[in-house]
């Protein structure tokens, strides 16, 4: 893990970390792992539990492990209760991303606090929030389990890279330390170091299709196709993220020299994202798309773009002939006209 660490720079001295803490075996192995670097390090851990309410009596055991881990490593584990399933309903998502986004909501809060903290110490806003990062378990096995799922849902080359060592959440670092070690060492670990973690039964229930993958598809593949099939997914997502690292640098350099941002570009529109039609235009197709994907993201539509409306997009950026509209998701809009490439979003 400090190989991890130190190749992807996750992790400088000083630094806050907000650790999700399930009391599962990947969370308790990082969280002991941290706590044993800290000295080190010269970090301060901050373990965040979310209840999330879906096993009755699983969750309350699951709870008072966590908090009762953290009290003997000395440090206090900040515990959230959600109703998840609740939520579920109310944002009409499943069970599963519910849970997520009540996770990052807590992760997000707990490090807000750390930030107001540190600024009433006297630091600068900026060196504040630099100096904050969320930590989450995800390992070797999930980072398999990811690609292949994406690739059964029919996913473009950027998702084949699979899950991010480091990446923003909504304006903190979120990073992944275990990337690279299996479920077996991080099992290995906990017992070597008598940390006894709790288990969730449904990760060994075939419900969720990431569970089918884990528990169905990868181990029918090991046996009857590849017994190396995670190491081949593995690197298959390294090559993408190599791929995926290069061709995002070459989108930004793209995107400073033709995007422009403009405020009431059309009544009854917000901030629109603007570009040369020609110079859009004559980008090569792999750069065209992120360039589109890039600028919607900007006003803030960074999912449920389809190929089909991207090619949509294509058909009216190439031809000069104007004023043209494609919709997207939610309100927005890429329109051309004079000359000009315009993104949007109706008030």
């Amino acid at each position: 893990m400090g190989k991890t660490i130190r190749e992807h720079d996750l992790i400088e001295k000083n630094q806050h970390i907000v650790l999700g803490l399930s009391g599962g075996p990947d969370s308790v192995c990082l969280f002991h792992v941290l706590m044993s670097l800290r000295s080190q390090m010269e970090i301060t851990i901050h373990p965040v539990h979310l209840n999330h309410k879906f096993r009755p009596g699983e969750a309350e055991r699951d709870q008072r492990y966590t908090e009762d881990l953290c009290d003997r490593m000395g440090v206090e584990c900040r515990t959230f209760t959600v109703d998840c399933a609740a939520m579920a309903r109310e944002l009409s998502v499943t069970g599963e991303e519910a849970g997520r986004i009540a996770r990052y909501d807590a992760f997000r809060e707990t490090a807000e606090d750390i930030v107001s903290q540190l600024m009433a110490q006297g630091e600068d806003e900026w060196a504040a929030r630099r100096s904050v990062k969320i930590a989450v378990a995800h390992n070797a096995g999930d980072q398999a389990e990811t690609i292949l799922f994406r690739l059964l849902r029919g996913t473009g080359t950027d998702g084949l890279a699979g899950i991010a060592y480091k990446r923003d959440e909504r304006g903190f670092d979120v990073i992944r330390p275990l990337l690279d070690v299996d479920r077996k060492s991080i099992e290995r670990y906990c017992a070597d170091h008598g940390l006894e973690p709790v288990t969730d039964h449904t990760n060994n229930e075939a419900v969720y299709a990431r569970n089918r993958i884990r528990l169905e598809l990868l181990p029918f593949l090991e046996e009857n196709y590849n017994e190396n099939i995670q190491g081949v997914l593995l690197r298959l997502g390294r090559i993408a993220a190599e791929d995926k690292e290069y061709i995002w640098q070459a989108v930004e350099r793209a995107y400073t020299d033709m995007a422009e941002r403009k405020t009431g570009e059309k009544p009854g529109y917000r901030d629109a994202i603007v570009m040369d039609r020609e110079k859009l235009s004559q980008a090569h197709g792999a750069i065209r798309h992120r360039l589109v994907m890039k600028a919607f993201g900007e006003i803030g539509l960074d999912s449920d773009i389809s190929e089909e409306r991207l090619k949509a997009a294509d058909a009216i950026i190439g031809k000069k002939q104007a004023p043209k509209v494609v919709e997207f998701p939610r309100g927005y809009r890429l329109e051309v006209a004079r000359g000009q490439v315009i993104f949007s979003k109706s008030t």
